[in-house]
């Protein structure tokens, strides 16, 4: 049986599977207020999830705010995971470029995020993300957007 993969905006009936998924990646939950979190970024329409023959098993959240270095607004990604036993089946791409179109829709001047795992920095950097700052662990890194839209017109991004 052929796996169906899909990327799609998170729906409110969603919630308790992000809620899931945060707590895979942290192995812990915190007493209370993370349910209504993520109600709150569902409804603002800020988190994709990806899934396999309609089992949810990824998701990106990602942020816009109003950036005074940049000059308008940027996108954040703040969380991003996929399941351990799904990854490298592209799904991680599709999460992000999807984060990216949007964000660029959106009117996105900017796209960043940061992270502290080397595979995860590897993979945003395929996807033209370029290092601004950090070196002690966590490190911040900006997406070239004009780099990554040339690329997406010629078709050149690696896989994961």
């Amino acid at each position: 049986m052929a796996s169906f993969l899909t990327v799609r905006r998170a729906a409110k009936t969603d919630a308790h599977a992000v809620d899931s998924l945060l707590s895979e990646w942290f192995d812990w939950k915190p007493d209370s207020g993370r349910l209504d979190s993520i109600h709150r970024a569902i409804t603002n329409r800020e988190v994709l999830l990806a899934e396999v023959n309609n089992l949810v098993i990824g998701f990106i959240h990602y942020v816009m705010h109003e950036d005074i270095i940049d000059g308008g607004p940027n996108s954040f990604i703040t969380a991003f995971y996929v399941s351990p036993s799904y990854r490298g089946k592209r799904l991680g791409t599709l999460l992000l470029e999807g984060a990216i179109a949007d964000s660029l829709a959106m009117g996105a001047v900017g796209v960043e995020t940061s992270t502290i795992h080397t595979l995860a920095k590897k993979l945003y950097e395929r996807h033209h993300f370029k290092q601004t700052m950090g070196d002690m662990g966590e490190v911040f890194l900006e997406l070239d957007i004009p780099e990554y839209l040339r690329s997406k017109v010629k078709g050149n991004i690696s896989k994961d």
